[in-house]
């Protein structure tokens, strides 16, 4: 009794599409929103999260072509500083449509009466809720922070999350690889913002006389109502 030998097709079998799947949660779960910043030349691109926490900074393959390693720090602070204000512009636009869902999706407002003691007392309380915000974010804003790369071959200033200056070794620029001055700049740019910017303090002025005033102001037809001015 004989067995034949299989043949090579009897056994093939697909594995692609099972080893996709099995990449792709973690693909999914390590996606992050960015915004990207560059300078004007194309030179120098840096990504930050909406939050304007900077993830990475790119360099274009020929860009000692087009750009004096001794001047590649200019092109740095434009690309930082331009990432910053589009992570600003894309969460204020992104808080602005929050809050208007939050509202639509309250289960209901409150409708007792405002006499004018009641307004006073609101605007008073929030006049010096704003005045306390104010003078927090100015005693940490105001201050200027420095930091230096991993490597010691960068260092720069910052105040209020802009960039204020980078100091880049041109002989080492010259030199390293492109993934060596990436990473360096990435860590130095992430430090002076993440040192310079106030995270508790950066969701804004909140207290329960501000959110009951932005909420008042928000919704008209409520305010009149409670002041006696509506149906």
């Amino acid at each position: 009794m004989s067995f034949g030998r299989h043949q090579p097709d009897d056994w093939e079998y697909d594995d692609t599409d099972w080893l996709a799947q099995a990449d792709e949660p973690t693909r999914a779960s390590t996606a992050v929103d960015t915004v990207v910043g560059q300078d004007p030349s194309g030179v120098v691109s840096v990504s930050s999260t909406f939050d304007a926490e900077v993830v990475s900074v790119a360099l274009a393959d020929n860009w000692r072509q087009v750009v004096d390693p001794r001047q590649l720090h200019v092109g740095v602070v434009v690309a930082a500083n331009a990432a910053t204000m589009l992570a600003l512009g894309t969460k204020l636009e992104s808080a602005d449509l929050e809050g208007t869902d939050q509202l639509q999706a309250a289960p209901g407002y409150d409708d007792s009466p405002l006499s004018s003691q009641d307004i006073t007392r609101l605007l008073d309380e929030v006049t010096a809720d704003l005045n306390a915000f104010t003078h927090q974010l100015a005693a940490i804003a105001d201050q200027t922070v420095t930091a230096e790369s991993p490597g010691r071959n960068v260092s720069g200033t910052a105040q209020r999350g802009q960039i204020l200056q980078l100091s880049l070794d041109p002989n080492w620029a010259s030199a390293a690889r492109n993934s060596e001055i990436e990473t360096e700049l990435a860590s130095l740019l992430a430090t002076l913002q993440s040192k310079s910017t106030p995270t508790d303090l950066a969701g804004g002025p909140r207290s329960r006389a501000i959110d009951e005033l932005n909420g008042l102001a928000s919704n008209p037809q409520l305010l009149l109502r409670r002041l006696g001015l509506g149906s």
